[in-house]
């Protein structure tokens, strides 16, 4: 399952990109971009269990790449990558919680972003995203180790700082809205939360 879902996205993400190009070789002083980012990663529960127990990663820092092609003036396709590793950890009443096992998780998305730095290089510029991606967890504990992978929406507000020409910086807030996917992971599904996982992340933006 995890597999056949990169394809399928990698597949759409590649037709989009082979669509847009012509309409970008026509459009004078228009370039991509790249912005390598670190950040943090606040993670929601995946379970809410009774009297206060849950099951969740815990929060981490998180360092990833976004890729931006513009379409036109104020719109571009961007992709992104990221990466944490945090603990797995089983929320407790009084205690607090316990971590029980690692978990490293990749996140990834294609995504529309309206704004930003568009037609000028320097200046103060906000923006805004929506798309779809997923999110896979490898998880690894004291008796077992397993994977699982699901489809995550995403939405993101940020504001660009434009250095010089091809040189900015990038702040962003990005929600990955998803469901921990216990079919892929134990082989039953086992309904849990809508999760909100907000990236908090800066980063340098590269011009081409």
């Amino acid at each position: 399952m995890t597999s056949s879902f990169i394809r399928s996205f990698a597949g759409v993400a590649t037709a989009v990109t082979l669509l847009a190009a012509p309409s970008l070789s026509a459009q004078t002083g228009v370039g991509a971009h790249l912005t390598p980012f670190a950040g943090y990663l606040i993670t929601g529960n995946w379970y809410d269990g009774p009297i206060g127990t849950s099951i969740a990663t815990t929060n981490a820092p998180m360092l990833g790449v976004q890729g931006a092609i513009p379409l036109t003036r104020g719109v571009a396709l961007v992709g992104s990558l990221g990466y944490a590793s945090g603990d797995l950890r089983i929320g407790l009443p009084l205690l607090g919680g316990v971590n029980v096992g690692s978990a490293k998780t990749w996140m990834y998305d294609a995504a529309l972003e309206l704004g930003g730095l568009s037609d000028r290089s320097k200046g103060i510029a906000p923006f805004v995203t929506g798309g779809i991606g997923g999110m896979t967890n490898d998880i690894k504990a004291s008796v077992f180790e397993t994977r699982a992978s699901n489809v995550a929406f995403t939405a993101g507000v940020g504001v660009d700082v434009g250095v010089s020409d091809g040189l900015a910086l990038r702040f962003q807030a990005k929600d990955w809205i998803g469901r921990f996917n216990s079919e892929d992971a134990i082989g039953f599904r086992a309904e849990g939360n809508l999760a909100h996982n907000w990236a908090l992340t800066a980063g340098v933006k590269l011009g081409f």
